[in-house]
């Protein structure tokens, strides 16, 4: 007959009491202590993320990691009033066309994700993803709609992607003459992508 716990505990001293509770149920006193402290970090972290306000996804390949940052830290400074709480955000996504590794997949899988959620406001692509991508009706926002952007149109015909090399903000990413910008139909930042553009023109 299987004793009760109570009963086995009854005659020992406290001391044997602890000892035999660690004894037999030390695995699972840890596993417990192991998932509140995951769900104790979990439910800070949620409270530490900050509200993007805008988001520019790069995907391609030669984009240098510290000018990405210098870019992230100036566009918060000029676009951002409550930095406590909200971030521009930019990202790089890895691609090459020539060899469609799973990095390169994970990249476009990505990529089509956040563009379907709206969660991608500017988006840097090579030529051949923007070609792609363009060639889906309204897939993408014509650039002609923001405010600051015509210094950098030459007709007024309907534009949907410029070469970034024509944007001299984005020159502290290093990026080849193969990218292009775009904003994806789908964002939900029209009025910060507005004040993207009022820094471009200045």
């Amino acid at each position: 007959m299987k004793l009760n716990i109570k009963a086995i505990l009854a005659p020992m001293s406290p001391k044997e009491r602890i000892a035999y509770i660690w004894d037999y149920y030390k695995f699972h006193i840890i596993g417990t202590m192991a998932a509140i402290i995951l769900l104790i970090s979990f439910i800070s972290s949620i409270g530490e993320k900050k509200e993007v306000v805008l988001n520019m996804t790069i995907i391609g390949q030669g984009v240098n990691s510290e000018g990405m940052t210098e870019l992230q830290e100036h566009l918060t400074d000029k676009l951002v009033h409550d930095k406590g709480d909200q971030e521009v955000s930019v990202q790089h996504l890895t691609y090459s066309k020539s060899s469609m590794d799973q990095a390169s997949r994970a990249g476009i899988q990505k990529m089509s994700a956040e563009i379907t959620l709206g969660a991608i406001d500017i988006l840097i692509i090579e030529k051949d993803l923007f070609e792609e991508i363009s060639s889906q009706p309204s897939s993408l926002v014509a650039l002609n709609d923001f405010k600051g952007i015509d210094k950098l149109l030459t007709s007024d015909e309907k534009v949907y992607g410029i070469s970034t090399s024509d944007i001299q903000l984005l020159a502290p990413l290093e990026l080849d003459e193969n990218k292009v910008f775009c904003v994806p139909s789908t964002s939900k930042n029209l009025k910060n992508i507005n004040k993207f553009f009022t820094l471009v023109s200045q």
